[in-house]
């Protein structure tokens, strides 16, 4: 539906301004769908503790995770979110 349009409409936009790969805090078993996989896989990380696989990544460009490591802090802002 909608969300579906509005996420891949997102995504377009960010490889379209160049941006190599999006992380993503979200439902497990939704972002699939959209390219995401499991951060961890790839080494990247959040800095507190998460249920399983809510914590993902999606390459915008091939080869974009080669040499990505570490972990993600998001902005102060979304703290309470």
């Amino acid at each position: 539906g909608v969300g579906g349009a509005l996420i891949r409409q997102g995504l377009a936009e960010c490889q379209g301004a160049g941006h190599e790969l999006v992380i993503v805090l979200g439902h497990r078993d939704y972002y699939p769908r959209f390219g995401f996989v499991a951060a961890a896989k790839h080494n990247i990380h959040y800095p507190q503790p998460l249920p399983e696989g809510v914590f993902m990544v999606a390459e915008l460009q091939p080869q974009a995770l080669n040499n990505v490591r570490g972990v993600v802090h998001y902005h102060p802002a979304f703290a309470d979110v």
